[in-house]
């Protein structure tokens, strides 16, 4: 996987960006990207959030969507400035969707899965090496990651 840098015709932003996390149904991916919401906000920086997902299915794809924006802007974004891949079974289609420039963080685990493109910025995480470090049980572990 190739890291490169961010095209230098885009001009800096500061607060104002979105977040889109991948992952599936039954996960738990709601509230923990609603803790990271709670987590950006008493920095002063409003901020919204979306799940999107096309059933209540267990094990089905799910996206959740943050908004932060100075300005208070709370409606969805059709690209993001950061994606975060947890499902191997969208990861493909939602990578070759990014726009230029996007940091993509992922599951280490699937980057036999994850497209080469030379125009984002990845992140490969060893998700279930952390994990593994700090939450012995199997079972618990198995619905962090």
């Amino acid at each position: 996987m190739t890291t490169v840098a961010a095209p230098t015709s885009q001009r800096l932003i500061v607060n104002d960006f979105s977040i889109q996390v991948a992952t599936v149904n039954g996960s738990g991916s709601q509230s923990s990207n609603n803790i990271l919401m709670r987590s950006i906000f008493p920095m002063g920086v409003p901020v919204s959030g979306k799940n999107m997902f096309p059933s209540n299915i267990a094990g089905l794809p799910t996206w959740f969507t943050i908004r932060a924006s100075k300005r208070g802007f709370i409606a969805r974004r059709r690209d993001s400035e950061i994606y975060v891949g947890m499902n191997p079974t969208t990861i493909v289609e939602d990578v070759n969707a990014l726009r230029p420039g996007t940091a993509c963080i992922y599951n280490d685990e699937f980057a036999k899965l994850v497209p080469v493109r030379n125009d984002l910025i990845f992140y490969p995480v060893p998700f279930a090496k952390l994990v593994a470090q700090c939450c012995p049980d199997a079972k618990l572990r198995k619905l962090v990651i």
